[in-house]
């Protein structure tokens, strides 16, 4: 029955319509990640009508440094992932088991030693990312909650992306949008019914996510099965492939968290905690719309590697060009959505005592969703770079996006635009990456069609 399971997967793989792998692989993946945007929001919306903004502003002050962790856990999960994907794409199992394990290994060194430092050095931490004492004790609260937990979070996010590599996508949705329902209620019991504060909203993150480990282990951690985490070997060759292979989509979440934190800065210096406020209810709107992008580039990594492995290169390409029309058409819808209903998703974020922030937020809103036109493809070409293991490509179109020309945007346009010059930044950046990564692709297609 497994061996009847495996040629059916083989042979959808390699030979099925394009539409049935979307479906198979890049469908379960966005319904995941729309759940992990319904918790986001929820969480948002928890900690702003009940705790108010400046709690608001306390969390998002640490989302760049929580940002830093998921790097490494997404440079070796992904880097490890691809190189599953295209060993099992090479009838190579060898192969892919001892990156399975090497990646699990890797993870879970770094995992404690970040552990240690952050419950070492907690409150120097959070005022190093620029909390003020208005937002220091919010900042600090979600910290220690989540501190915790770094471990079986970044090991259940490598799990999820295992399982996805092994051909277990709808598997992975269950356990991933089960691990986000216990994470909504966990925080609704905390941070109301018990009146934990931000405390309450990490450690029911770290919670919920302890579980999903739990749960996905039974496939990836079983000896049983044909790959293992713990049956392979550990190999540094193996490692520092996956972690070139992983850098481009370290480097996005890095630059990410980068960008966060000077956008907090400059928003502070500009309008101070309600600044921080309006741009975190911002962020997580805009946070809930990319994982859309992000789910479909996650689903599809493992079909690009696996093909690309198998020297099907017409077949990589049809797959890109595919999903490429469904992230257009995503962003025009989310853009359109958000410049006629905006308002009511800012107003979610924010009680009526909160006007100032609310205004300044629906202001931004209105820029900052040109975004959407632009960064569903941007994430797809990174993604793809990173599958057919052209980390150098991925690496300056992540770089580019989320970093050089944001950060140049939020130096300069301020000075002449103010507040408007900080939205503005960001659809800028997309639009200069776009024309950066469409280059870099299409000098890609060209080289893939006289390998064909």
């Amino acid at each position: 029955m497994k061996m009847k399971s495996t040629l059916d997967d083989t042979q959808l793989m390699e030979h099925g319509p394009v539409w049935k792998l979307f479906l198979r692989y890049a469908l379960p993946s966005v319904v995941t990640v729309v759940f992990f945007g319904v918790q986001n929001l929820i969480d948002g919306v928890v900690v702003g009508q009940h705790l108010g903004a400046d709690a608001l502003g306390g969390v998002n002050i640490i989302l760049p440094l929580f940002s830093v962790i998921m790097v490494l856990a997404l440079v070796v999960g992904i880097g490890s992932q691809t190189l599953v994907s295209m060993g099992l794409g090479q009838r190579n199992d060898d192969r892919a088991q001892d990156a399975m394990s090497t990646g699990f290994h890797a993870l879970a060194v770094i995992s404690l030693i970040a552990t240690a430092l952050l419950w070492l050095f907690a409150e120097p931490v959070v005022r190093l990312m620029g909390a003020e004492d208005r937002l220091l004790p919010h900042a600090l609260g979600y910290l220690e909650g989540l501190a915790p937990f770094i471990l079986p979070i970044t090991l259940c996010f490598y799990s999820d992306a295992m399982l996805k590599a092994l051909g277990h996508p709808k598997f992975s949705m269950l356990i991933m949008s089960l691990a986000v329902l216990i994470n909504v209620a966990l925080s609704l019991l905390f941070v109301i019914g018990l009146g934990w504060g931000t405390l309450g909203a990490s450690v029911a993150t770290g919670i919920a996510f302890t579980i999903g480990l739990l749960i996905s282990a039974r496939i990836t951690f079983s000896t049983r099965q044909r790959l293992s985490m713990l049956k392979g070997r550990f190999s540094l060759p193996l490692l520092r492939r996956a972690c070139y292979n992983g850098s481009s989509e370290g480097v996005s979440e890095l630059a990410a968290a980068i960008t966060i934190l000077i956008i907090n800065l400059t928003v502070v210096r500009l309008l101070g905690a309600d600044g921080v406020a309006a741009f975190t209810a911002i962020n997580y709107i805009n946070f809930t719309g990319v994982l859309l992008f992000l789910g479909i580039a996650d689903g599809l990594i493992p079909v690009i590697s696996y093909n690309y492995g198998a020297r099907r290169f017409d077949r990589v390409k049809r797959v890109i060009r595919f999903a490429a029309m469904v992230n257009l058409g995503i962003g025009i819808a989310v853009f359109g959505v958000l410049q006629v209903l905006g308002e009511h998703a800012i107003g979610l974020f924010f009680d009526s005592g909160d006007t100032h922030a609310f205004q300044i937020a629906v202001e931004g809103l209105h820029i900052y969703a040109f975004v959407f036109l632009m960064n569903g493809l941007n994430v797809l070409i990174t993604a793809s770079f990173t599958a057919l293991g052209d980390a150098r490509s991925s690496i300056i179109v992540a770089t580019l996006r989320g970093l050089v020309f944001v950060l140049a945007g939020v130096t300069l346009l301020p000075q002449f635009l103010g507040i408007t010059g900080v939205w503005l930044a960001m659809p800028l950046a997309e639009l200069l990456t776009l024309a950066v990564a469409v280059a870099l692709l299409l000098r890609t297609s060209r080289r893939l069609s006289s390998l064909s």
